[in-house]
């Protein structure tokens, strides 16, 4: 595409009276990207459905404004694609309403088009992260790229552990790239970039807001094969993206866990519903027959095996593993709970870390790792 075609692409993008439905209507209508952005006030009020919205949309055509955001898309060296580019995504041309601009840091490349899309609420509890961290490692391990949000909680630990692990993930933000959001994940963001793409379709310097989030969710399930949602209560805004994947005709799974917990109602509520119950990445696999040939060997499967059956524990150490759990125990309930004194409690609780079987928190709480 030439430069000056996808410049009117960000334009009508960048162009407040326009949403995807609305930039879609438009390009029906039109030849071209340059097209609409010359249209006279009247040409755009004789199309039906967009009568109300042509007059605001002349008033915003703004090329100083416009070549602004090239400038900043240039400084943070950010790629543009469109609907028209060969390199936009393909499983995300396919859905209803796709993104007609792309912001892209990083790369997005043809192996993420094996993405699966990790969700889940921003106050995980441990259990969440646990799994969390165990299915992206996995899944990054089998070929796949993780996709997620980039929010706090589940979205951030996948994202972590897809990089700790030596896979790709990809990031679809719901703000402009003037907003990091949360900012606490600034660096986790280059990070992605480095290791994938952060990925939006909103201009430079749209803020978050209550309803960019639900709109971005479509493109998280669109760009991937399925969903996992990970630990979600039952307003969890996962659960929108898993309706998203369910009317794209993709695949969604759900993560089990304790019933008595209001962070599974979501999760547990689609179990119910259809959704497929995962506990680890053959759960995932398996639903892709088309693909399994030429998923690589997972090389770490023997060497967890192996880890395995190294994790024969004495008694003493079987013991205390038994009273832990996922979720945090304070030192002191445990040595209540058990008949070894402080002394010695400590020497086990050092040798069952010191195994990875358990993890030390703040506060001498402490959680089992498998």
């Amino acid at each position: 595409m030439r430069q000056d075609e996808k410049k009117f692409w960000v334009g009508i993008n960048m162009n407040r009276a326009i949403n995807p439905q609305r930039f879609q209507l438009l390009l029906n209508y039109f030849p071209s990207a340059e097209a609409i952005w010359n249209a006279t006030s009247d040409e755009l009020k004789s199309i039906k459905g967009f009568k109300d919205a042509a007059d605001k949309f002349c008033r915003h055509r703004d090329e100083e404004e416009l070549e602004e955001e090239f400038q900043k898309c240039r400084k943070l060296d950010l790629r543009v694609l469109t609907l028209t580019d060969s390199k936009y995504p393909d499983s995300l041309r396919a859905i209803e309403k796709p993104p007609p601009v792309l912001y892209i840091k990083g790369n997005y490349v043809k192996q993420d088009q094996l993405g699966i899309a990790m969700v889940g609420t921003r106050k995980s509890t441990n259990y969440g992260k646990r799994i969390a961290k165990k299915l992206a490692g996995q899944l990054v391990n089998k070929g796949f790229t993780v996709v997620s949000g980039m929010a706090r909680g589940i979205d951030t630990f996948s994202h972590q552990s897809a990089i700790k692990s030596g896979g790709r993930t990809v990031a679809v933000m719901g703000t402009g790239f003037g907003h990091t959001y949360p900012k606490s994940n600034a660096d986790l963001m280059n990070k992605i970039a480095d290791n994938g793409a952060v990925i939006t379709e909103f201009p430079f310097t749209q803020r978050p807001t209550r309803w960019t989030f639900p709109q971005r969710n479509r493109i998280i399930s669109g760009l991937t094969r399925g969903t996992i949602v990970v630990e979600a209560p039952k307003s969890s805004g996962a659960l929108i993206t898993a309706h998203d994947a369910l009317s794209q005709g993709r695949e969604v799974f759900a993560v089990p866990g304790d019933v008595r917990k209001s962070t599974m109602k979501g999760t547990h509520g689609l179990i119910k519903d259809g959704a497929k119950l995962v506990e680890d990445v053959s759960d995932v696999v398996e639903e892709f027959r088309d693909i399994q040939p030429e998923l690589p060997f997972d090389k770490n499967d023997d060497n967890n095996d192996k880890k395995e059956g190294k994790q024969e524990l004495d008694n003493p150490k079987k013991e205390v593993f038994f009273h832990l759990d996922f979720e945090p125990i304070h030192f002191n309930d445990i040595v209540a709970q058990t008949d070894f004194s402080p002394a010695r409690l400590s020497h086990i609780m050092f040798q069952l870390e010191m195994d990875d079987l358990v993890e030390r928190l703040e506060g001498n709480r402490w959680v089992k790792t498998e």
